[in-house]
């Protein structure tokens, strides 16, 4: 789609996706006239009625190119088949188009919807549920809204066919525009700007359906942030405005935390809530300054992860945690229930049958021991069978999705690959541990800031990293440690009785050390 935008179409030559001009023929006369398309341009909120929306003009309005689609049900009398429309512009004017109806088989006194972007569906699939996606918007260049056109500026019209004259598809927008203008603190490449509510709440609608009748859109997936990507949008210079476009399906915001983000740090501000409404278009001005704490860059089944550069993704945060800083839930080695949950079914039969609360972590109330010192096993126990099977994993079971417990080589990969930096407060929160760094120089692989070294003056929060919370053990009864040491499990069991994890405190942070299975250690999930 053009990014010019006043937005009269035309078509040409009939393609049936799912039917063919002999079906749609036998629902009446044909009809002789021409049919024009055209959309009335996106209004700002404030009133401003520019043309384009690259800030040449005075409206928000678009003209289709060649071989552009659309679908067109006949919905009175109703079918669920679909012809598909392609598009050509008429006497070399993007802006007014027509086609003959008579060869596209339209029909005296029916009645049919139309909707943008055409979508090859099967042909049970009815005009009341044509699907939108939101996800995957990308800007490439600033000031740029192709993205926009290309596919996510959804839309619906219904025309009745006269007995004489002209028929027109008025269509309607259902989706509305947010364009940001961001003056940007330093010169630099800019990988991705997200829009979050503050208060966590799903109310961006990332994937519905659409009546194409009605334009009703009925939500099927909410999250509380979007994320538009950005390619070749660079500024040369401190102080350069960034002009950014999103396509959202209307809702009420709430207030909003904007992050955008290089590849290394990530700049955050405040925006007030807006209620957005389909056909308006919204503009934010502001000047994202405060370096943000990098909290992710992408999520796996609603969990976030970190791109740390290496073989897979790290999660930010333990498994049973709700914060970066939280500890999380203490795990045996191959139990997928925590401390202080019921229904851990245990193999020893004489003691623990059945149902019960996890409080000791020792061979009497492990679940893969058969005897109180750890001697026999029920599983586990055999070369090559030395990894977590998935319905072991406490990750993949907690979490579900792709996410997994690391192998051991994976935490080797962590360590050896990362700038390994203890603090006894991460944030100012009070909570000890190692924040993981990506490397900024070959010699910062694999290096251990410990207690009492001054760390690296380039290395921020702002950069992309995790943070392991020195969360103790849990042995027998009791939580030991807590704050001072970090345990961390693998999915590799290291002889019968033991397994593989990372392990820290103040002064080391390496991998490929072990601990009892039976003891209670965090999980830290990866994804591929």
């Amino acid at each position: 789609m053009k990014k010019e935008i006043l937005m009269s179409f035309v078509a040409a030559a009939m393609m049936a996706s799912c039917s063919s001009d002999e079906e749609l023929s036998n629902l009446g006369e044909k009809f002789n006239g021409n049919v024009t398309l055209t959309a009335e341009p996106y209004t700002f909120e404030d009133g401003d009625t520019r043309t384009t929306l690259t800030n040449t003009g005075s409206k928000i309005a678009f003209a289709w190119d060649d071989d552009e689609a659309i679908g067109i049900f006949p919905i009175a009398p109703t079918t669920n088949i679909q012809a598909k429309q392609v598009l050509k512009n008429g006497s070399g004017n993007s802006t007014t188009s027509s086609f003959d109806g008579a060869g596209w088989a339209l029909m005296y006194g029916n009645t049919y919807a139309a909707y943008y972007p055409y979508q090859n569906m099967l042909s049970e699939t009815p005009y009341t549920a044509v699907p939108i996606d939101m996800t995957g918007q990308t800007q490439n260049g600033n000031n740029n809204l192709d993205h926009i056109g290309a596919g996510y500026d959804y839309m619906y019209a219904v025309a009745n066919v006269p007995t004489n004259g002209n028929v027109n598809f008025d269509f309607k927008h259902v989706t509305s525009i947010i364009m940001l203008e961001l003056t940007m603190p330093e010169a630099a490449t800019w990988k991705s700007v997200t829009l979050a509510n503050k208060s966590g709440d799903k109310v961006f609608t990332t994937s519905a359906t659409m009546n194409v009748a009605t334009g009703e859109i009925t939500p099927k997936k909410t999250s509380s942030e979007v994320t538009l990507s950005l390619n070749n949008i660079s500024t040369t210079a401190s102080n350069k405005v960034l002009t950014l476009y999103f396509a959202i399906l209307p809702a009420t915001t709430g207030d909003l935390t904007l992050t955008v983000r290089t590849s290394a740090k990530a700049y955050t501000t405040t925006l007030a809530g807006k209620a957005l409404v389909a056909g308006k278009a919204y503009r934010f001005t502001a000047s994202p300054t405060t370096l943000a704490i990098h909290s992710g860059d992408g999520y796996e089944n609603g969990y976030a992860y970190v791109d740390l550069g290496l073989s897979v993704k790290w999660a930010t945060m333990n498994v049973g945690a709700t914060s970066v800083t939280d500890y999380g839930k203490y795990y045996a080695w191959g139990e997928t229930k925590a401390y202080g949950e019921e229904d851990q079914t245990n193999a020893m039969n004489y003691n623990y049958a059945g149902r019960y609360t996890k409080t000791y972590y020792n061979w009497n109330t492990y679940k893969w021991s058969n005897d109180d010192n750890g001697n026999s096993f029920s599983k586990y126990t055999d070369y090559p069978k030395l990894n977590l099977d998935p319905e072991d994993d406490a990750a993949t079971q907690n979490w579900g999705g792709a996410w997994r417990m690391p192998t051991e080589k994976e935490q080797n990969e962590l360590v050896d690959n990362c700038y390994c930096m203890w603090t006894s407060s991460y944030n100012g929160s009070g909570v000890a541990g190692y924040i993981m760094y990506v490397a900024k120089s070959s010699s910062d692989k694999g290096r251990v800031v410990s207690r009492g070294v001054i760390p690296s003056s380039d290395y921020s929060l702002s950069d992309s990293h995790i943070f392991l919370p020195a969360a103790g053990g849990r042995i027998e009864s009791s939580l030991v440690s807590a704050g001072t040491y970090g345990g961390y499990w693998s999915l590799k069991c290291n002889g019968s009785t033991h397994a593989s994890v990372i392990s820290f405190n103040s002064g080391i942070c390496s991998s490929g050390r072990v601990s009892r299975r039976c003891e209670g250690y965090s999980v830290r999930g990866v994804c591929e």
